[in-house]
């Protein structure tokens, strides 16, 4: 990718504020003198419009722009001023309020600043709908939007100066886009903002205070024709206290599948409560969050691409999913109906080592999809979730019919609320562990490791007949109450060789009932039913050792599993170097409640 690039590709520019061309009083508020050119303390460009105000009045200043279009969410944005603080009336009594109509005589106006929220004066740029309802109307305004600007309500009369000022107005969604990034040189808001603060732009969007990002509008990440390659860490994001505007108004967004974005460590506070920040991921871009903290701000929608580690989420709305990897995050008091939404139970699966605490109302983690015989959660603890109150169990299985076992491996044990589904709470999956050593006590790393079924004593299947389809290279397996899941794997034996060679062999499977299941092939064997006494055979580890010579599952087994096996190694191609070593048998059997570990010795054979 190039370097980065930050510009505002749907904010429309009406007037920079250089000249009083077209700059006139509203008509009804005529307090203060008439609009003069300032080139003394603009915020944009090299001047602004201000006007004295030396009487106890409202009066403001407007331009006429022509008819614009605004619809929501967007805004009409306007940077305004006014010198001295204490002398205009509260928020409440519209201290500083902006203005759009018709005319200067006909307009609405939303009251947006006041002495009690605005003590520490500066220039501010702040966005109004004109769509959403107005504090204050005069006329009859028919909503063709031609006249745009900001009045004062003040109090006590300035004496010196011109304390009442308008720069650079401007209409539209308020989109600072971000594009590309490279090694050394990756997009960041940091970057982002100081394009926004360049005195030539001074957008309005993103504004780097002492250290702080502050926020407002629509935060986009990549485009459709071009990805961003945005990496940024140890920053804080607060979210402006939008009043004026849609809930929907600002908003993070990341878009083109090719698109990347880190986050590490970066803090999200939301001060509004109107519009409070959604995140969505609409192309399923390379998303890694780590350490970072959400709070008080909206809605997230995830894809399968993104993966977030330690993050807490704090007082949020709903965070869905759509097959995104959640790890030893932290929800707490989320204000939604459910905290976080899974799509189908596999997607469930991946909400990991998750810490979620109830404000006392609404579920934890939603599943919807279809049932499956089995899912796991793992290591979950749930805190302030009811039993049964019908909307604040921990865990809501909405799926209508079927039946499931949830499993709990770790963690804490879930209330479960079902919308028809027949729902089995079992805790307690176990590990399946096997250690490989030499005859001096030293790990074996890469030692290959098989273990199955040994009969049919036992929750899964042992050398049971299956009829398979082939289309491509998925198979499609019909096993009556075959008691598996997506993940389990299976031996299949039996296809006639060579032609349908390729479906024999050892599988991980897709659960697609509770008599059918699919695998994938690595070749085509051809389609159509596969000929051949075929069996079946669940497989409790098929892999390698790592360097600490383990390897290991953990599943809930609902009874004992009889199991057997053997453990291999030999030297390393190319070169077949030593040490060579004789075939060490695995036996034993799984314990539903303690598991199975298993050390086994293997004898050089060199």
């Amino acid at each position: 990718m190039a370097v980065p690039v930050y510009t505002i590709p749907e904010l429309t520019t009406m007037n920079t504020g250089e000249a009083t061309t077209n700059w006139a009083e509203p008509g009804t508020w005529l307090g203060g003198g008439l609009p003069v050119a300032e080139t003394d303390y603009f915020i944009q460009g090299t001047g602004c419009i201000d006007k004295t105000f030396n009487a106890v009045a409202i009066g403001g200043l407007m331009y006429s722009a022509g008819a614009q279009t605004i619809a929501s969410p967007n805004a009409y944005f306007a940077w305004v001023w006014f010198g001295c603080p204490n002398a205009i009336d509260t928020l409440a009594n519209g201290g500083i309020r902006l203005m759009v109509g018709d005319l200067n005589t006909v307009f609405k106006a939303w009251y947006v600043l006041g002495s009690n929220t605005y003590q520490y004066g500066g220039w501010r740029c702040i966005p109004v709908d004109p769509n959403t309802t107005a504090d204050a109307t005069i006329g009859t305004p028919s909503g063709v939007w031609a006249f745009f600007g900001m009045a004062a309500s003040v109090l006590n009369a300035v004496a010196k100066g011109n304390p009442c000022a308008i720069d650079v107005i401007r209409h539209g969604r308020g989109t600072l886009q971000s594009v590309s990034g490279e090694a050394a040189n990756y997009a960041t808001f940091a970057g982002a903002a100081a394009q926004d603060q360049n005195v030539t732009n001074r957008w309005g969007l993103c504004q780097l205070i002492d250290g702080t990002v502050i926020q407002q509008g629509h935060f986009l990440m990549g485009v459709a024709a071009t990805a961003v390659d945005f990496r940024d860490s140890n920053r804080a994001i607060v979210i402006a206290n939008t009043t004026k505007v849609t809930s929907t108004f600002n908003l993070f967004e990341i878009r083109n599948a090719t698109s990347r974005v880190d986050w590490t460590s970066i803090s999200f506070t939301a001060l509004g409560t109107v519009s409070r920040g959604d995140f969505t991921v609409t192309d399923n871009a390379t998303i890694n969050w780590i350490g970072c903290t959400f709070t008080d701000v909206g809605l997230f929608v995830l894809q399968a691409a993104t993966i977030v580690t330690s993050c807490v989420f704090r007082r949020t709305d709903r965070i869905t999913l759509a097959g995104a990897t959640l790890t030893s995050c932290t929800i707490d008091n989320n204000r939604a109906t459910t905290a976080v939404l899974a799509a189908t139970p596999a997607g469930a699966q991946l909400v990991s080592g998750c810490t979620f605490t109830s404000d006392g109302t609404g579920h934890g983690l939603e599943i919807t999809g279809a049932a499956v015989p089995d899912m796991t959660l793992t290591n979950c603890t749930w805190t302030n979730y009811t039993a049964a109150s019908g909307g604040n169990e921990a865990v809501y299985v909405n799926i209508a019919s079927g039946t499931m076992n949830l499993n709990i491996s770790g963690g804490t044990t879930p209330s479960v609320r079902t919308a028809g589904c027949n729902v089995t709470v079992v805790s307690g999956a176990v590990n399946v562990t096997i250690n490989v050593k030499n005859s001096a006590g030293t790990n074996i790393e890469n030692a290959r490791v098989f273990v199955k079924a040994s009969d049919n004593i036992g929750p899964f299947p042992f050398e049971e007949t299956v009829t398979i389809s082939n289309s491509g290279t998925t198979a499609t397996v019909t096993h009556t109450a075959h008691g598996m899941t997506t993940n389990d794997k299976v031996v299949i034996s039996g296809a006639t060789s060579p032609t349908f060679d390729a479906n024999n062999g050892i599988f991980s499977i897709t659960y697609v009932s509770d008599n059918s299941y699919t695998y994938a092939m690595l070749s085509a064997p051809g389609d159509g039913a596969v000929p051949g006494t075929i069996i079946s055979t669940f497989v409790a580890i098929s892999g390698t050792t790592n360097a600490s010579g383990n390897i290991s599952m953990s599943r809930v087994f609902l009874t004992n599993q009889n199991i057997i096996g053997w453990v291999r190694k030999t030297s390393t191609p190319p070169t077949y170097t030593p040490p060579n070593y004789k075939t060490g048998p695995i036996g034993g059997t799984v314990n539903s409640t303690t598991g199975f570990t298993a050390n086994v010795q293997l004898i050089s054979d060199d």
